[in-house]
């Protein structure tokens, strides 16, 4: 698996780079599987977005844009080794207690593990906001990773930010807004009430499948109390 792990971390340098350019994107971050190193031939990369507040809908689908044109935008059936785009939130929505369900091991350990692929300072905002995971784990240590990416805004990205940053800006805000979340409500009555799906303003999750619950039956049928660790959360992973 470690070949495997390498081939997916050498696409997320080639491709997110890319994403640098993106006006309003604060910070890319890598989850799930490859942060958990725990991949297999059919897993893909999923993506964790920080956009700046009052242009969430509008990162996103430029990020989606720009991805799916290069090829490796997870859609339909092609899912191997392509970004999944799945959770998005606004610099004023960092801390995710709210979204948390009671004993969310998953979201802890998910918070814990994130790699920062692209990041202009937001992450340790971010981390700050979620410092009432630290008490579950065995190491207290909750830290990210130094960007893949060094961040430094580029001429285009300046011009882009300013071009989109008055009038022009929030009427197509408003208008990515109105649209993704008609489509995201049409999804969510489709896939009922097992879906891990929240859109408003500030954040956009798009989980068809919450497994949320299900990881915290194991955990505790297993470890009960005990404090959390990566190692141990593994062991709970479908191989």
């Amino acid at each position: 698996m470690e070949d495997l792990e390498e081939k997916m971390w050498l696409r997320v340098k080639k491709y997110l780079r890319f994403l640098c350019f993106v006006p309003f994107l604060r910070m890319v971050a890598v989850c799930n599987n490859l942060a958990f190193s725990n991949t297999n031939e059919k897993s893909d990369i999923d993506l964790f977005i920080i956009a700046k507040a009052g242009r969430l809908f509008l990162v996103r689908i430029l990020v989606t844009g720009i991805l799916h044109v290069l090829g490796v935008r997870r859609h339909d059936d092609k899912v191997a080794g392509r970004f999944c785009l799945s959770f998005f939130v606004d610099d004023s929505f960092l801390d995710l207690s709210p979204i948390a369900i009671e004993n969310d091991v998953y979201l802890k350990i998910w918070i814990k593990t994130l790699i920062p692929v692209i990041d202009d300072g937001v992450g340790r905002n971010f981390l700050a906001a979620n410092s009432w995971i630290r008490a579950d784990f065995e190491d207290f240590l909750i830290t990210l990773k130094e960007p893949i990416f060094v961040y430094h805004k580029t001429n285009l990205k300046i011009s882009l930010e300013w071009f989109l940053n008055g009038k022009f800006g929030n009427f197509l805000e408003n208008f990515l807004k109105k649209w993704q979340k008609k489509r995201a409500r049409s999804k969510m009555h489709k896939i009922g009430d097992s879906a891990g799906i929240l859109i408003n303003d500030h954040i956009l999750k798009f989980h068809n499948f919450d497994r949320r619950q299900e990881y915290r039956g194991l955990w505790q049928a297993k470890f009960r109390d005990s404090k959390i660790s990566l190692e141990k959360f593994r062991t709970l992973i479908p191989n």
